[in-house]
């Protein structure tokens, strides 16, 4: 679990930190002074629930906790401040708690146990199956999607390993050089609508019409094995798809394509 404490007043900051530690003792502590160098930091760091002083001189909370949710949809904001004015605009934003000053083990404890999205503490939501047949899960569930090939589309920037794949590539591969772009838009964007309702839209990077997968947020068995995290040799590799004999060859020899 990350989380991101953020007060500009160094002796509000640490006590913020010592009811926090107390009541999530093994959650992994980022604290700042400065919103703008919070913000930075979040944006290579996922985070699951942010403690944001509202009254800030450089950056208010409110602001901040926009930018948030614009990185991280499903991210839980719990205000930390000494004025209650700013609730209809915390509330109307959805936030997951508002604690007025002084802060306490206790409001922290309540404000914890009433969190609007559910952390995976240690166990990421998003898992992709690759050795076998490739299957994509959301919290357990397979995510299913309008178009069937969208999850090929799917399928075979996991295959990528993470890196970023561009329009043509894809369609070259997916089919077969055929000039299908219309249709392959209808892919991308099912892809990402559906993965942007589950709240995990962050799961995929786009950039200047390419797109690709953000490892660190996801768990996957083929990840893992690339990484040298796992050691159990893959007997099959996204079995339905053809494309995948490139990634593993030695699994498909005999096979007949």
């Amino acid at each position: 679990m990350n989380l991101l404490l953020v007060d500009d007043e160094p002796m509000v900051l640490e006590l913020l930190k010592d009811a926090v530690e107390e009541v999530l003792p093994n959650a992994t502590m980022n604290d700042f002074l400065d919103a703008e160098e919070a913000l930075a930091f979040a944006e290579e760091h996922p985070i699951d629930i942010a403690f944001l002083d509202i009254n800030m001189r450089i950056l208010d909370g409110i602001t901040m906790a926009k930018e948030l949710q614009e990185m991280y949809p499903r991210i839980n904001i719990i205000f930390c401040t000494g004025y209650t004015e700013y609730m209809p605009d915390a509330f109307e934003m959805y936030c997951s708690g508002y604690i007025v000053k002084p802060v306490t083990e206790e409001k922290i404890q309540k404000a914890v146990d009433h969190l609007r999205y559910e952390v995976n503490d240690g166990k990421l939501p998003v898992t992709f199956h690759c050795f076998g047949s490739f299957e994509a899960y959301f919290n357990d569930t397979p995510i299913n999607f309008k178009y069937n090939r969208t999850k090929e589309l799917l399928a075979y920037l996991v295959d990528r390993n993470g890196a970023d794949c561009g329009t043509r590539e894809i369609m070259a591969v997916l089919f077969e050089d055929e000039e299908k772009r219309s249709y392959f838009n209808n892919l991308r964007q099912d892809l990402l609508n559906t993965f942007e309702e589950l709240g995990i839209g962050d799961v995929i990077r786009t950039s200047k019409g390419k797109l690709g997968i953000n490892r660190e947020l996801v768990s996957c068995d083929h990840f893992d094995y690339q990484d040298g995290k796992a050691t159990m040799e893959p007997t099959e590799y996204m079995t339905q798809y053809a494309f995948a004999e490139m990634t593993y060859p030695l699994l498909f020899d005999g096979y007949d394509y």
